[in-house]
């Protein structure tokens, strides 16, 4: 059987008049109560990205402060991020009780979002002489959750082409282009280096790296930019090939890094037949040809003359056009067989030469 409505007000202004008086613990409240704390009501809670989009979970506290047993409602507003959790619980009295609550977002955009979580107690379960009038008492409760989807870089990189020919022929400089694209959230700065630039510096062969931007920075969500690199031969290089590694770096992640390859093959200049500098003749050598050159010019300079003294004696005696052949008739090999005689002598004393 019900209070009369005249009791229910006395019971009331009985219960006002002693909260009045006398302070009362939480869990010693004469009328129903509620309360929810979340961990990152100001610290955000970082959303990580996968390959679905970025999740994350939220741990909040919901507490039964009263000395009434309450059912209670949960609600969420995820402000555009979708959020799923219990959506309803009982709370015996002075009890608490601990959520995880599943934020999700599509968007990897890094932005702020400011979740609420709502509590409502839909009924009190007490004194059974109290239930209707503790029904005008249903308490609330709500907070807010900070969430950040985290910043990340996601660098792709691609080249063109895979190899280059540097030829000490032709001696033409190449290069090659490496495209970096940012799919990450968050702009970065990066670095190209060559991690193994000593073995083109040990072979002299130049190198440098320029990009198409003004720096270095790569905006985020599609952001790109392209780094040339040129090599110059060096006259001297051998036949080989090389592998350079390329890397390129993240400025915003230290963790975050991408190393391509590119092989460069040199060549060496071709050899002529005649290319005495290969064939590493020693420096005797050369001066002891010299030498039997110059020997072999002043013999023939030597039969020379003297064919020339005798020619001359001809063309005293005898005026005459014919003189000419007569000094060809004389000019024989003979002579010359004589002369290269002597110069067999001179090589023979060559011998005691020492180089």
């Amino acid at each position: 059987m019900s209070m009369p409505r005249w009791s229910l007000s006395l019971v009331a202004i009985l219960l006002l008049s002693s909260l009045s008086v006398s302070p009362v613990t939480a869990q010693d409240s004469p009328l129903p109560g509620i309360e929810i704390t979340c961990v990152n009501e100001e610290n955000p809670l970082s959303l990580e990205v996968g390959s679905s989009g970025a999740q994350a979970v939220a741990i909040c506290t919901i507490e039964n402060p009263s000395t009434f047993n309450e059912d209670i409602e949960i609600e969420y507003d995820g402000d555009g991020l979708n959020v799923a959790g219990p959506e309803s619980m009982s709370l015996a009295a002075g009890a608490e009780e601990t959520i995880q609550i599943s934020v999700s977002s599509n968007s990897v955009e890094s932005i702020v979002y400011n979740m609420t979580v709502s509590v409502q107690v839909t009924s009190v379960q007490g004194s059974p002489d109290l239930a209707d009038f503790l029904q005008v008492f249903l308490p609330s409760d709500e907070t807010n959750i900070v969430a950040q989807v985290a910043e990340f870089v996601d660098l792709r990189v691609t080249s063109q082409p895979s190899s280059l020919i540097l030829s000490s022929e032709l001696m033409q400089a190449m290069s090659m282009s490496v495209m970096i694209t940012n799919d990450g959230n968050v702009d970065d700065e990066v670095t190209v280096t060559l991690q193994n630039s000593a073995t083109l510096d040990e072979r002299n062969i130049g190198w440098n790296i320029t990009n198409s931007g003004q720096g270095n920075t790569i905006d985020s969500e599609g952001g790109s930019a392209t780094y040339t690199l040129r090599f110059t031969p060096n006259p001297d290089m051998e036949d080989e090939s090389l592998s350079i590694l390329i890397r390129v770096k993240s400025g915003f992640d230290n963790s975050e890094s991408v190393d391509i390859t590119l092989v460069i093959n040199t060549t060496a200049p071709e050899e002529s037949v005649l290319d005495l500098t290969a064939m590493n003749i020693p420096s005797w050598a050369y001066i002891a040809a010299g030498t039997l050159a110059l020997l072999f010019v002043i013999a023939i300079i030597r039969s020379v003359s003297k064919r020339a003294k005798k020619a001359s004696q001809n063309y005293l005696d005898e005026i005459d056009y014919e003189e000419e052949d007569d000094f060809e008739e004389d000019f024989e090999l003979e002579d010359l067989d004589d002369d290269l005689s002597d110069l067999d002598q001179e090589l023979d004393d060559l011998d005691n030469f020492e180089f």
